[in-house]
């Protein structure tokens, strides 16, 4: 069975991914491959990058699994780290990784793709390394527990960094994972008017020395008369207005073959080298060249060009093997360059050969659902490495603990001189000020004296005039009081004595549930309304109290009606959700579930409820979700009546299952729901499973019914299939899945997900090409297959349901029954599911549906249920014979016999 909890991925890394509109650093293009490879596998990933680094539009990229935040100091990363408590901790660039507090016990992957202390002496010819910066990069390095690399070269020459920070040779916990790339090529559209063109593109770097060769092929150019060199780029994208760059434009020979365009965003960039022939990636030899693997040679492959590069590259051996380019050594044959470029001019046929042997060498070695399964393991199953002491650590502790007392001591020593000047300063201003008062005074004085007498007459008048004012306050005081309290014996009656006599007899029900169930798109809604009003067919009224508090819902004979609460009961009290949230979160409740737990300190919540049950002779409190247990049994020790608590799941165990609990968090929700319903009159469970689960956590076993979820029949028989575009490639013999559900909900867009990325993908395979509906409101920003259409929420989810020939429901978590099944059921579709997917329905494997235990074995009965229509026949006539017994009208009688009331005489089959 596939892990029900994904692991958590938290990337640490200096620049944002690819997006649209803006260059990228290659820093970005290795996270992007390292992350999609690991969501792939259904990790979910928190991408954290510092805040000067944010580029418009990456909101577009943040999608369910994938979440951006920003830091702007190692005191916020940090804070990140303990927020998220993510599995794994994933460090792009090592200066980052040195950021995070050493106290932090998270296991730690530190990518070493870069050799980032040669590139320093290259940056800055004239920079002697100094003790700080190696003893900080070995302290980083002592800090992981397994590492990646891109070549064999990179390995041998990280292994005697890692002998040095106390790795044993024999742990060996380094894993070569080279730049990963997309295995869905972009298109090319090669340029016709110009043949060829040779690329060269990326940022400028001053150990990829490359003019020289890039004159050579001019040359050739020149003497041929034909062809065209494009030279794209510029500084690091990231680089500060102060940082150097290193251009070598300049230097290149003034031609009219010649094209020099600065660095592109990322997409134009793709769409450049989509348009070209032949790449070149050729530098003068030099240790960083040998030890690199270069980002902009798979960007070139992946986009169906053929690379010229350098006998010593590590990827050298792979171009030559897959005749994805050229290999050549210009050290035992200086004419190499010219050779080539003549050749490749005389015969531009081999491009095209060599052009899709460069996307299949991509494809079968470098993309990122193969690179990165190495990584995946180890995310999967982190541990910590044990290390040896070493005397290099040591000794960076000890000059570490130096400096920072140094530096301690010189801000204490700031600090203090600064005080000494602010005491003096303020000494100074005090005695100013003790003069000036003294003076003041001393005018003042002088002004008394001499107005005393016409004082004395203002301060009669205004005594005079205050009586006054006072008398008139009195009389109109008076009126007011009297006023109010002629108007007592009126309120009295209406809002207290009138209720009570012009509602004497009525059989009420008040259902108390969470405020988003309009629209009703999601099962919990369904259940909630439909179970209103079937309720309302064997009592007076259902009266339906929500979060919203403007107004609540009556339903009378079947039919829904507003109703408005006093608008005092709007504002009183004021809302505290911010403060209940806080405290939820510190009990250890997960932020997205908050909502549900807020009516237990909601006071506004109670008052609403104790006015509709005054208001309305409420005969029995209904609350949907363990929390809304609490206003109605308020409501009941204050006007009487019965009090009953449906679990549409065991609400702590979804949420541990779904969210990953802290043991406190689990204790506090565990402790909530059993005492609440053990607090009510009945417990209502949706299947015999929720019932088992609630009983063995502690709830009274007579207390709980079940009664599962319903249908609205009549809404199904009616539906007629509905006209929606479907991307199926133009084959309208392909078979329709669907699958419906808000996307939101994690299990729901996890189980889409297996849909795009595993059963379609092998359907065709197989040879079967199928295309998915899927429905339901939050659907992800992008599609994980192009064969899967997202239509959002519905009205009508009957006439798209007939729409689809087979149902699949992959899910592989979640809580409750399905109400999904019951409408694929009602709509006479048949239904392939996991077992995890039917938990709770009275179901049988081969008479209803298929059940399977793993996603992978979903595939046979698909196919089998496509080429046998028979098969299906008979699958949806068992099915909507066992959904016939559902009808939410069959559903409200059985509510009524549960609840037993003394005045109800339905005679019901159930």
């Amino acid at each position: 069975m596939n892990n029900l909890k994904p692991t958590h991925v938290f990337f640490v890394v200096h620049g944002l991914f690819p997006i649209n509109g803006h260059p990228v650093s290659g820093n970005g293009v290795r996270a992007w491959g390292l992350l999609q490879g690991l969501m792939n596998n259904g990790c979910r990933i928190t991408y954290a990058t510092p805040i000067d680094v944010i580029r418009d539009g990456w909101e577009q990229y943040a999608t369910e699994g994938l979440e951006v935040v920003f830091f702007d100091d190692a005191s916020e990363l940090n804070s990140l780290i303990e927020c998220f408590q993510p599995d794994v901790i994933v460090g792009i660039n090592w200066e980052l990784v040195d950021l995070i507090s050493e106290k932090v016990s998270i296991p730690l992957v530190l990518d070493l793709t870069a050799p980032r202390l040669l590139e320093i002496e290259f940056e800055n010819p004239t920079h002697v390394m100094n003790d700080s910066e190696i003893f900080r990069y070995l302290n980083v390095v002592s800090r992981g527990d397994y590492f990646l690399c891109s070549t064999e070269k990179q390995k041998a020459f990280y292994h005697s960094w890692m002998l040095l920070s106390g790795i044993r040779a024999s742990d060996d916990p380094i894993e070569i994972i080279p730049v990963s790339a997309n295995p869905q090529m972009p298109t090319r559209v090669l340029a016709t008017s110009i043949l060829p063109t040779f690329v060269y593109g990326g940022v400028f770097w001053p150990w990829q020395r490359a003019t020289s060769y890039l004159n050579r092929v001019l040359a050739v150019l020149e003497k041929a008369g034909k062809g065209q060199l494009l030279v794209i780029g510029g500084s690091y994208p990231l680089a500060s207005d102060t940082d150097s760059t290193y251009q070598f434009t300049d230097t290149l020979a003034d031609s009219q073959y010649l094209t020099v365009k600065p660095l592109l965003p990322y997409d134009e960039m793709e769409r450049e080298f989509c348009g070209a022939h032949v790449a070149i990636d050729l530098s003068e030899r030099n240790s960083e060249r040998e030890l690199s693997f270069s980002y902009r040679i798979i960007e070139y492959l992946r986009c169906g060009v053929p690379v010229i590069c350098n006998h010593y590259l590590s990827i050298a051996a792979e171009i030559k093997a897959y005749e994805a380019g050229w290999v050549i050594n210009t050290e035992d044959n200086p004419a190499e360059v010219e050779k080539l470029i003549q050749d490749i001019l005389s015969n531009p046929a081999q491009i095209e050969t060599r052009s899709e042997n460069a996307r299949r060498l991509v494809y079968e070695l470098y993309n990122w659902d193969v690179t990165t399964v190495p990584l995946y393991q180890y995310c999967a199953k982190p541990k910590k490495i044990d290390r040896q002491k070493n005397i290099m650590s040591a000794v960076f502790s000890r000059q570490t603990k130096l400096e920072n007392q140094l530096a301690d001591q010189a801000d204490t020593l700031e600090k203090q001189t600064d005080r000494i000047e602010e005491l003096a300063q303020h000494n100074r201003d005090h005695l100013d000020h003790l003069i000036a008062i003294t003076k003041q005074l001393s005018r003042i004085e002088e002004q008394y004296q001499t107005n005393h007498v016409d004082n004395q007459v203002k301060i009669q008048q205004l005594v005079y005039a205050q009586q006054h004012v006072d008398h008139r306050l009195s009389v109109l005081a008076n009126r007011g009081v009297l006023r109010w309290i002629w108007r007592i014996p009126e309120r009295i009656y209406r809002v207290l004595i009138k209720p009570l006599f012009s509602r004497r007899n009525e059989k009420n029900i008040a259902i108390i549930t969470r405020g988003d169930i309009f629209p009703v798109h999601h099962g919990a809604a369904v259940r909630i309304i439909e179970s209103a009003r079937a309720l309302s067919h064997h009592c007076d009224q259902v009266f339906i109290i929500t979060t919203d508090r403007t107004k609540y819902y009556a339903f009378f004979e079947g039919e829904m009606y507003e109703k408005y609460y006093p608008q005092f009961l709007s504002i009183f009290p004021l809302p505290l959700n911010p403060l209940i949230q806080y405290f939820l979160q510190h009990r250890g409740v997960p932020r997205n579930e908050c909502y549900l737990f807020y009516p237990l300190y909601d006071l506004n919540m109670w008052v609403r409820t104790l006015f509709v049950a005054y208001q309305h002779r409420i005969e029995l409190y209904q609350a949907e979700f363990p929390a809304f247990l609490r206003p109605a049994v308020i409501a009941k020790w204050v006007f009487g009546g019965k009090t009953s608590l449906v679990e549409h799941n065991v609400e702590f165990s979804r949420i541990d299952e779904t969210e990953g609990l802290l043991a406190k968090g689990k204790q506090f929700l565990r402790a909530i729901e059993v005492r609440l319903c053990n607090q009510a009159d009945h417990v209502v469970a949706v299947s015999l499973i929720d019932q088992k689960a609630l009983v063995a956590a502690g709830v009274k076993p007579e207390k709980i019914s079940v009664i599962p979820h319903g249908v609205d029949l009549k809404s199904f028989s009616d539906a007629v299939p509905a006209v929606v575009k479907i991307n199926d490639n133009g084959t309208s013999e392909a078979s329709v899945l669907v699958y419906h559900g808000p996307y939101s909900y994690a299990p729901n867009l996890q189980a889409v997900t297996a849909l795009g990325r595993v059963i379609i993908p092998s359907l065709q395979n197989r040879g079967h090409h199928t295309v998915c509906l899927a429905i339901g409101d939050s659907p992800p920003g992008k599609s994980p297959h192009q064969s899967v259409t997202f239509v959002g929420p519905v009205d009508n989810i009957g006439s798209y349901l007939k729409r689809g020939d087979i149902a699949v429901v992959p899910l592989t978590a979640g809580g409750g029954t399905r109400m999904k099944v019951l409408d694929y059921f009602a709509a006479r579709v048949p239904v392939v599911a996991t077992s995890k997917a039917v938990e709770g329905l009275p179901v049988e494997d081969g008479k209803h549906l298929i059940v399977v235990d793993d996603i992978e074995e979903m595939i046979d009965p698909i196919i089998e249920l496509i080429s046998n229509p028979e098969r299906r026949r008979i699958l949806t006539d068992n099915a909507f014979s066992l959904v016939e017994q559902l009808d939410w009208s069959m559903i409200g009688a059985h509510y009524m016999k549960v609840y037993n009331f003394s005045w109800w005489r339905g005679n019901h089959d159930l």
